[in-house]
Order: C-alpha cells, then structure tokens, then sequence
C-alpha cells in the first residue's frame, strides 16, 4: 500500500529506505534504529546550540527579571507582562529548550506512520528484545500486565534531557515543558507502541543529551 501524499509520508518515506539501507550495512534493525535516530539528532544539532544559546542569555537576564518581579510584586500579571516583554526585546523564549524536542516530533511520526511499511521488524531482535514490531515485554506482571523496559528508560532519558535543556532561571509562569509531568505523560503514551519507535525516542534523548553538554562546553 502506497504512503498518500503529505510532508509527514514524504519524511516517512524516506526514513524507510534510510533505515532499511543502514539495516543492510548493520545486518541488525535495533542497530539501525539506534544509528538512524542518532543520525536525525545530529542534522538537528544546530538547532540545539541556538537553544543553548537562547538559555544562556536567559541566565544573563535573570537579574533584571528579579527587579521587574520586585518593582510589581503587588501585580503579579504587570510582572509577567515585563519580564515577556524583556525576553522579546532580547529575542529569548522561555521555552527554547525544548526546540530541538518539539522539531523531532513529526520526524518521529513519520517514522511512526513508516514503521508498519517495514515488515522485516517483525520477529526482529535487539538485545532483551524480541520483536520490535512489538511492545518489548521483558516480563509478565500480575494481573495480566507486561513489563515494558524501554518506556520507562526512555521517559528518564526525556526527564534527563528536559531538565538539560530548560535554563536554570525562575520562570515568569507556569512552564508545561519543565518537571517530570512531560516524560510521565510520554512514557504512559509509548508504553504499548512498538519496541523500535520507542528505542528510537530512546536513542533521540539520550543523543541529544551529549549534543547539550558538548554545545555547553
């Protein structure tokens, strides 16, 4: 069956033949993967130097943001309404840190969309792994339920990265971005998916976790 027309098939497609193309050289589809997510990461790494970039100078306003809090500490929404105004001025997002992430995104579901085109996974193996076409199920739990490893690696990778990427300043608002909630919430929504997609979100947060700290250096 043929991919409809759209950008998100076009980028799915040709991760398709990327990714079979690198499990021919690998002779492995969980090395592929890990090679394949690795590879996107590092196209994506200039986008995470301008995030390191942006929360730098963040971290240089955060002394005027402190005044702008004190000077309308009776007025919480004129303090938030300065400090918004003191990050355009400088062209600083509070939410560049997660940039790099949200730009991964529809990679990952073109990916997702390909992934049940590629019908060599099925029955593939990577390490505990028994089928990458399915949830990894290391063990069975009570009640019915499977243990699934790498959903739970990989929302600590993502509360890792997260936590990485968000600037060491006191935010003017709530934050969605910041805290576990995010890699709780990823973690619950991969835990059924495919063993491959989630080593490849795997292999994404922790690439970009040395991307951060080699960008930091």
């Amino acid at each position: 069956q043929a991919f409809p027309l759209g950008f998100l098939a076009k980028i799915g497609l040709v991760l398709m033949v990327a990714l079979k193309g690198i499990a021919s050289l690998v002779r492995n589809y969980g090395l592929a993967v890990i090679l394949l997510a690795a590879g996107v990461t590092a196209a994506l790494a200039p986008f995470t130097l301008i995030s390191v970039r942006s929360m730098k100078r963040m971290q240089e306003l955060q002394p005027r943001m402190d005044q702008l809090k004190k000077k309308h500490a009776d007025d919480p929404k004129r303090a938030n309404q300065e400090v918004f105004a003191l990050f355009k001025e400088h062209k600083v997002s509070p939410l560049s840190g997660c940039l790099p992430m949200l730009l991964q995104l529809p990679v990952f579901f073109a990916l997702w969309s390909a992934i049940s085109h590629v019908v060599e996974l099925r029955g593939a193996r990577f390490l505990w792994i028994k089928d990458l076409s399915l949830p990894d199920r290391l063990a069975k739990l009570p009640l019915g339920l499977d243990l699934n490893i790498l959903p739970i690696l990989m929302a600590a990778a993502m509360f890792m990265q997260t936590k990485l990427s968000q600037p060491k300043v006191r935010p003017a608002g709530p934050n969605p971005f910041s805290g576990p909630l995010m890699s709780v919430i990823f973690g619950v929504m991969f835990y059924q998916v495919p063993a491959g997609l989630v080593l490849y979100w795997l292999t994404n947060s922790l690439t970009s976790i040395l991307w951060y700290k080699l960008a930091k250096v």
